[in-house]
């Protein structure tokens, strides 16, 4: 199934890459999207455009037990933190 909370994309994704999880960052502004991150050893941002902010708040029990890495305002602040963090 190709369909969040489900990693099946990402999965896809590294074998036609050959990506390294561990140095990958999801970001995203719904709560699966930080699920299937978690799922997969992704480095998690959510960022409060679109749907952040509801993911945050009105359907946070949604991934409940899951913290975002960072949350960030907006992808400029994601790219933002990506860099300041360095090599992941």
């Amino acid at each position: 199934m190709c369909q969040k909370p489900a990693p099946s994309l990402l999965l896809q994704a590294q074998k036609e890459h050959k990506l390294e999880f561990e140095k990958c960052v999801v970001v995203g502004d719904v709560g699966t999207d930080v699920l299937a991150a978690d799922q997969v050893g992704c480095v998690k941002i959510l960022e409060r455009t679109g749907w952040g902010e509801g993911s945050l708040t009105k359907f946070r029990n949604l991934w409940a037990g899951v913290e975002a890495d960072y949350v960030a305002l907006d992808i400029h602040d994601a790219a933002k933190w990506i860099l300041k963090t360095g090599d992941l």
